[in-house]
């Protein structure tokens, strides 16, 4: 692969798309496990909902995913809740052993027949610490960004 080139190959993007997948659904699941293995221990986050700095390391996101379920839905230990992703207009670009992968990022949560969506622009590096034969792909920095709408400027503006 050409370290300057952009455009990953189809199986490459599959393979990408498909590891942003299975990082995001451990999250949902509140599988630590899952998602450390999908994960640099020095990984770096801008999550502006959480910090007004960035957060460093994978052990407080092991921490954070233990309770997300609950964090995001408010939900009591009796409801009964379901979390649906969809990635938007994922863009991949990879240089070398970097892959850039930008996308929207669209939730549906349901909870004893309520749903509530939520959206927000996400940014994840992810660096092979492998090689071309036996990729080791692992998430190394994120950054999530605020959609503002009328309803949620309160929240970003105060």
């Amino acid at each position: 692969m050409n370290a300057y080139a952009s455009d990953p190959s189809p199986e490459l993007a599959r393979q990408l798309l498909d590891l942003l997948e299975r990082s995001l659904q451990a999250i949902w699941d509140g599988d630590a496990e899952s998602y450390a293995a999908l994960t640099a221990e020095d990984v770096s986050f801008f999550e502006w909902y959480i910090a007004p700095q960035r957060i460093d390391g994978l052990d407080f996101h092991l921490r954070e995913i233990q309770v997300h379920r609950q964090a995001v839905s408010g939900a009591g230990k009796s409801e009964q809740i379901r979390i649906e992703h969809e990635i938007l207009q994922p863009r991949i670009q990879v240089y070398g052993n970097t892959a850039i992968l930008t996308y929207t990022l669209f939730l549906r949560i349901m909870r004893d027949g309520t749903l509530e969506h939520l959206s927000h622009h996400e940014t994840r590096v992810f660096f092979n610490f492998g090689d071309e034969q036996t990729p080791q792909w692992k998430l190394v920095h994120c950054h999530k960004s605020p959609i503002v709408t009328a309803e949620s400027a309160h929240v970003i503006r105060g």
